[in-house]
């Protein structure tokens, strides 16, 4: 009888355990007509933080969608794909969706974007090869790197930010990581996405140009979204 019971008591327990899980499931906000819902943070599996935000998208950036979902025209911005980068496939072993394209704009800016997507256990390469470790195998001296968070609406959006150096070049460099859904599993897989630009004045107006023009373009504001 004892045992019976205890049998019963351990069903309970991993039946209420499920409902609580059940009802602790993320709500995800109803994208409008036309544009898609994402979930962006600055740092992925291994710590969810509090600058997630969910954020309004035109394009499809779901890993099904890519490359297609990301046009190569933003706004004033005209993109074309670049030469494949070998590199990427040895670091990042092959990932699921590789994006590598020049944005440029009538005046003469212009943005390298980088999107590079994949499921499962090679998805935690994403977050051992960034811009900030990289950067210096290829000859560049990381300035400065912080988090940045981007007004965008009713909460703001946040990047890594950082400057690098190279000889009488200067670039500043932005990364973060994109979800369809709030659900972070390896299983769907992860987005990271990481924007570059040469810096033509100072660091500060190139900032303000990739802040206030070419990422508006992707995602035009976050939503109000709380996890639980």
């Amino acid at each position: 009888m004892a045992l019976r019971i205890g049998a019963l008591l351990a069903l309970g327990a991993i039946g209420l355990a499920a409902t609580v899980r059940y009802s602790r499931e993320p709500s995800v906000p109803e994208a409008p007509p036309g544009g898609h819902i994402v979930f962006v943070d600055v740092e992925g599996w291994y710590r969810r933080t509090s600058h997630e935000a969910a954020v309004l998208t035109p394009y499809d950036l779901a890993l099904d969608g890519l490359p297609a979902g990301l046009p190569l025209a933003l706004g004033d911005w005209r993109g074309t794909d670049r030469q494949h980068d070998p590199a990427v496939d040895k670091w990042f072993r092959d990932p699921d969706v590789s994006i590598e394209r020049t944005y440029r704009r009538a005046d003469g800016e212009l943005v390298w974007l980088s999107a590079f997507g994949s499921r499962g256990s090679k998805s935690f390469h994403l977050y051992e090869h960034t811009p900030d470790t990289c950067y210096p195998l290829g000859g560049w001296n990381i300035e400065t790197l912080s988090v940045e968070e981007l007004p965008a609406g009713p909460s703001p959006l946040a990047v890594n930010s950082g400057v690098a150096r190279r000889g009488d070049e200067q670039l500043v460099f932005l990364y973060f990581y994109v979800w369809d859904t709030p659900v972070r599993d390896a299983v769907n897989g992860v987005l990271s996405v990481r924007l570059a630009a040469p810096v033509r004045a100072d660091p500060e107006a190139t900032m303000a140009m990739l802040a206030g023009d070419f990422i508006p373009e992707l995602f035009p504001t976050t939503v109000r979204w709380v996890r639980f």
